[in-house]
């Protein structure tokens, strides 16, 4: 375009200096020629923006990671003159999706129509803008582009995938009855607080038995504790200044850990409280298999862009929950200040695992800490669990590391 305003504008001067030193029909005429060309294909231009027309589809809005949504986009000249340079941007072009979105230049006959399909496969979790950024149209002479943006946008929720852990080694009281009574001075056996599947040791008296024929299984009451033992499961939201493609794949990973997590206790009745920081501390309560689209549903679209430390979100919960805790956390952050803070829960009766994803290639430079924390948290009683972005992730949560 650069170009072409240069020539113009050299033709121009020209046709000026011709008519300035010759005069006559033939300079004014060649000379009117320059001036009006650009005004007739800017209207031109101008008409073609506002009056073409096209159309925009997706066959599904709500996937599930892995999954494929297809996009047409279909773009109609309804003139009889040429629509000479079009330009289609997309959104996709500088997310997750720019290998599969590719920007389309063409010219459109009279009355003809283009048809463009996209088979976009989702990768990672997350809320996305997907079709039409903007349409640029350039005049005949090249040196106007005037551009036209959609009244509204396509977006597409990639929920993440539900992993089925087939066990996790998890120190929560509700695993048995037996842990239970050595963390419950007292319980009102006229409230029931929830209900959950028999397991080794609970007494044959806690059986509620319609609600096991029912089922067709044993089924165990809880009842109200004075000092009810929590598991919480805490989710770090602290943003990274890796790349936008970077933080996805982490922040996929993360996630697919914790809904792989959060659906193995809720599943095996385990009721949790899904802690995570949004401008604010967030609780959420679950204490089945009912409650776990709350939790899921949020963590679809949860965005990753808080400047809290996970280690002063601990410390803010812990302060404001006196009673024994036990806390799965999930992040992407470790450093000697949150191997503090893990300490202090673990000498003050908390139950911790903890569940760190990261990326090898972004640990250069921080690796021997990372190593160091990762071999001392055993030591001291912290169950933790290290998963690569390739790792498979039932793999390495059934046992901790070293």
């Amino acid at each position: 375009m650069a170009r072409n305003r240069i020539l113009y504008f050299s033709l121009f001067f020209l046709s000026l200096t011709f008519v300035y030193f010759y005069g006559g029909k033939i300079p004014y005429m060649l000379f009117y020629i320059v001036i009006i060309l650009p005004v007739v294909s800017f209207l031109f231009t101008f008409i073609a923006c506002k009056r073409f027309r096209f159309t925009e589809s997706i066959d599904k809005r709500t996937v599930i990671k892995g999954e494929s949504v297809n996009y047409t986009l279909n773009i109609h000249n309804p003139d009889f003159f040429l629509y000479p340079f079009i330009k289609v941007n997309f959104y996709g072009e500088d997310t997750i999706f720019s290998r599969q979105f590719q920007t389309k230049s063409f010219s459109l006959l009279p009355f003809q129509k283009k048809s463009f399909t996209f088979g976009i496969t989702c990768k990672y979790r997350g809320y996305y803008t997907v079709g039409i950024k903007s349409i640029e149209f350039e005049d005949y002479l090249g040196i106007f582009r005037l551009s036209r943006k959609p009244d509204a946008t396509k977006t597409i929720t990639v929920n993440p995938r539900l992993i089925s852990l087939d066990n996790f080694n998890i120190k929560t009281n509700y695993m048995s009855e037996s842990h239970s009574i050595l963390n419950n001075h007292f319980e009102d056996f006229t409230t029931i607080s929830d209900t959950r599947k028999y397991a080794y040791g609970d007494s044959l008296k806690r059986i509620h038995w319609k609600l096991s024929a029912k089922v067709n299984q044993l089924m165990v009451k809880n009842f109200e504790g004075t000092s009810k033992t929590n598991c919480v499961i805490m989710l770090d939201l602290q943003k990274n200044n890796y790349s936008y493609e970077q933080n996805i794949v982490l922040e996929d990973k993360l996630i697919e850990c914790t809904v792989a997590v959060a659906y193995y206790c809720l599943s095996n009745w385990i009721p949790i409280n899904f802690v995570y920081h949004s401008e604010e501390v967030n609780k959420i309560e679950a204490k089945n298999t009912v409650d776990f689209d709350k939790i899921y549903d949020l963590l679809s679209n949860v965005s990753f862009d808080q400047d809290i430390h996970i280690k002063d979100l601990l410390n803010i919960y812990s302060r404001d929950n006196a009673n024994k805790m036990d806390l799965i956390i999930f992040t992407s952050n470790i450093d000697y200040d949150l191997y503090d803070e893990l300490y202090n829960l673990k000498a003050s009766g908390h139950d911790v695992n903890i569940v760190y994803v990261c990326a090898e290639d972004l640990l250069a430079s921080n690796k021997n800490m990372v190593r160091d924390i990762l071999t001392g948290l055993p030591e001291i009683g912290i169950d933790a669990y290290k998963i690569n972005v390739d790792d498979n992730i039932e793999t390495v949560l059934k046992c901790a590391s070293a």
